[in-house]
């Protein structure tokens, strides 16, 4: 008797595998795109300075994402507005040419950073390494400010990828 349940029920389990095996398999194709990770990307193409500026109180700085799709890209812009004055006045800076480019820069890469914590906040994941360097700024002991001004021939592209959802 339990001889004869033990071979009834090896029967039926390899006659259910051998079904299951054939009906996941059936379709290779099927079953590799189900194994396939699928992933989207999107990248961040440069810095730029809005046009017009709304006050002369502040700098604007802005960076383009572009979600790459089917049909093309997906722009979306993210600005950072800098006020001038408190720049000056958290930097302990004078008012100059030299310093509204400097307080230029800051707008892009506050704008830059914005948009990389935006994407990362979305689940995007950063597929290279940007090569970017920013302004330092040194403060000595009288509490006047050095800048020494970062390499920047131009803001790098980002690519960011996430998986498809």
């Amino acid at each position: 008797m339990k001889r004869v349940f033990f071979l009834a029920f090896s029967v039926v389990m390899v006659a259910g595998a051998v079904a299951g095996g054939l009906a996941y398999f059936s379709d290779p194709a099927s079953a590799q795109r189900a194994v396939q990770r699928r992933f989207e990307y999107a990248v961040i193409n440069g810095s730029y300075v809005p046009y017009p500026s709304e006050s002369p109180s502040s700098v604007s700085g802005a960076v383009n994402i572009c979600y790459l799709q089917n049909a093309g890209c997906q722009n979306e812009e993210v600005r950072f507005d800098l006020n001038l004055s408190k720049f000056l006045q958290d930097e302990r800076l004078e008012n100059s040419t030299r310093i509204k480019r400097l307080a230029q820069e800051r707008a892009n890469q506050s704008a830059f950073a914005r948009a990389i914590a935006k994407l990362g906040s979305d689940g995007w994941e950063i597929v290279n390494a940007p090569s970017v360097e920013f302004d330092l700024y040194y403060v000595n002991q009288q509490g006047i400010t050095t800048v020494t001004e970062g390499a920047k021939p131009n803001q790098p592209h980002v690519w960011f990828k996430r998986e498809r959802q």
